[in-house]
């Protein structure tokens, strides 16, 4: 396995990728929503999700965009970005994701060390991410804090209008 660069026949397995490693997430927040509010505040996820990929695989973002490379396909990838902060540049890791057959050997960690590295590169003196308190994402909240991330929890709230 490798990280490399995003090429565009990446494109197709990287959206396939994205949905099948969040729908569990999706579905667990469906349950917590109920269909109603799910419907009106995530009931398009997967086209967001491919509308998110086309945003962040632009050629003008392309290198904030990492792919974990494991026998020639992508198994992973992050997106990040950099924010403007009271000591310097502070780089957010938006997006990551790790096909599910391959969750659990490392591939995050090794993206968020990478993506760690490319805003260190890039001057930013601090890394952030956001991630939810569900237990669907129990496996990201490990891999952050593995990683040195230090949690402050958070809670987002809904409702229909």
């Amino acid at each position: 396995m490798f990280l490399r660069t995003f090429r565009t026949d990446d494109f197709e397995a990287l959206v396939d990728l994205t949905v099948r490693a969040f729908a569990p997430i999706q579905n667990g927040i469906r349950h917590q929503l109920g269909d109603e509010l799910f419907a009106r505040q995530n009931g398009q996820w997967q086209q967001d999700y491919r509308d998110t990929l086309t945003e962040f695989t632009h050629l003008e973002n392309r290198h904030r965009f990492l792919v974990a490379d494991l026998d020639g396909a992508p198994a992973g990838y992050a997106a990040w970005t950099v924010h403007p902060g009271p000591l310097g540049p502070q780089g957010e890791i938006t997006l990551l994701a790790v096909d599910p057959g391959d969750q659990g050997a490392g591939l995050g960690r090794v993206l968020i060390d990478g993506v760690c590295e490319a805003m260190r590169a890039a001057g930013c003196v601090v890394a952030w991410a956001g991630t939810a308190g569900d237990e669907a994402h129990s496996s990201a909240r490990a891999a952050y804090a593995a990683a040195g991330f230090t949690p402050l929890p958070t809670v987002f709230c809904s409702r229909v209008l």
